[in-house]
């Protein structure tokens, strides 16, 4: 629209001169293109071409594992009487998702189809930009736009790496079902643990026992059945959103988190998470489930670094306040900080009450200091691990053998 005013007023201007200068065939040409703009103007305002569109736009998920490939379709339909002009965008930022078809001219009933497909591979919740509908008049001057109401999110959750040993095979160790309780149980089976006298027959799993090496009874683990829990506990601190090769900290915690958790419950064991910095950000008391997993993954794919640097002293004090029966007295401990000098001397008293294991998460620029941690801490009984973003596959089959050791000692 202002670009028709301006362009109207500065042709005036030129017809005005040639007039005056007595150029009547240059006057005619001025006063030929001052008509042209103006019928194109009142025809673009009229007929509303803007109002004859209907977009649809899809993705075939919403919810992904990474890497997965997403498929984005958009369909465009044009209804008007008359051809048209228009072009679509949509970004997402995060994603590297762009779609921008550039002008189009459409003709009466005449659809439109795009397709494009993209990878998901960062932890998170990715926002998909609305729809927009830019709809330019015939000479493109001037343009109206549509935004449609349809911004929508994918999530990303965190990637699952399984322990090596499958959860029906005799080696695995089911830690929280060693020395279960039964409390009634249901048709929902979680795994298989070893036969306890006074197992109902009807949960015997003899498949199970014919393929074990040593042909002994097994049971199955059923949703009513309780025992020992295991919690995470992960530092979003200030500093998990260090860079840790193409990530950040804290993508890697919520891989281990994320992982540990999954292998845990397909195992038959209360899992529960603690999301801390200078306080308690989140809790997901430890249980067992389709259910639960798909929390506990939900939680980790959407926390983000908190600007406040993880405190062990306030850690420590809730730490010892979380209760044995509700969560259990194994804890893992993720932690990304290291510059806190108190470290080694309150993890030490944290061992004190509870079997724990610490995974310090380091960087190039600390990877002297989370040494030195892990000499002192260790050399006061508490086991930790090193990892970054290359030993991810590495630290989990060493959380494999301690849940096994665990289950051995419970």
């Amino acid at each position: 629209m202002k670009k028709h005013i301006r362009l109207l007023i500065g042709f005036f201007g030129l017809m005005t001169m040639c007039s005056l200068a007595l150029l009547p065939n240059a006057t005619l040409a001025m006063l030929s293109v001052m008509l042209a703009l103006c019928i194109n103007l009142v025809l673009f305002k009229y007929l509303k071409p803007s109002n004859n569109f209907e977009v649809t736009r899809v993705f075939d998920k919403y919810q992904v594992m990474p890497p997965a490939d997403i498929n984005a379709s958009l369909e465009m339909k044009y209804n008007g009487r008359f051809p048209a002009n228009a072009s679509v965008e949509f970004d997402c930022q995060s994603l590297g998702l762009n779609i921008n078809t550039g002008t189009v001219v459409f003709q009466p009933g005449q659809k439109y189809d795009i397709s494009k497909t993209f990878v998901a591979d960062r932890r998170g919740v990715h926002k998909i930009s609305a729809t927009k509908v830019v709809v330019k008049d015939w000479l493109l001057l001037s343009g109206i736009t549509i935004t449609s109401n349809d911004e929508a999110e994918i999530l990303v959750l965190p990637h699952i790496y399984p322990f090596e040993t499958s959860p029906q095979t005799s080696a695995a160790g089911l830690l929280g079902v060693s020395s279960a309780v039964k409390q009634g149980r249901s048709s929902e089976v979680w795994g298989i643990r070893d036969y306890q006298p006074g197992d109902d027959f009807k949960i015997i799993s003899w498949k199970a026992m014919a393929k074990s090496p040593d042909h002994k009874p097994k049971s199955k683990i059923t949703a009513g059945e309780e025992g020992q829990a295991i919690t995470i506990v992960t530092d979003i601190g200030k500093d998990s959103e260090l860079p840790n090769g193409d990530q950040i900290s804290l993508d890697i915690s919520a891989d281990l988190a994320a992982s540990l958790s999954y292998n845990f419950i397909k195992r038959g064991t209360r899992t529960g998470l603690v999301l801390f910095d200078t306080r308690t950000r989140a809790v997901l008391k430890p249980a067992r489930g389709e259910t639960h997993v798909d929390s506990l993954l939900r939680n980790l794919a959407k926390v983000q670094p908190s600007q406040d640097k993880f405190l062990i002293t306030s850690f420590t004090n809730s730490y010892l306040e979380l209760s044995a029966s509700e969560f259990g007295n194994s804890f893992i401990l993720i932690l990304t900080r290291t510059d806190d000098r108190l470290i080694e001397s309150y993890l030490s008293k944290l061992k004190s009450s509870r079997d724990l294991i610490i995974i310090l998460i380091y960087n190039e620029d600390n990877y002297e200091r989370a040494q030195q941690i892990q000499k002192t801490v260790e050399e006061n009984g508490v086991q930790m691990i090193l990892t970054n973003h290359s030993s991810v596959l590495d630290t989990m089959k060493k959380m494999e053998e301690w849940s096994y050791a665990t289950v051995k000692r419970t």
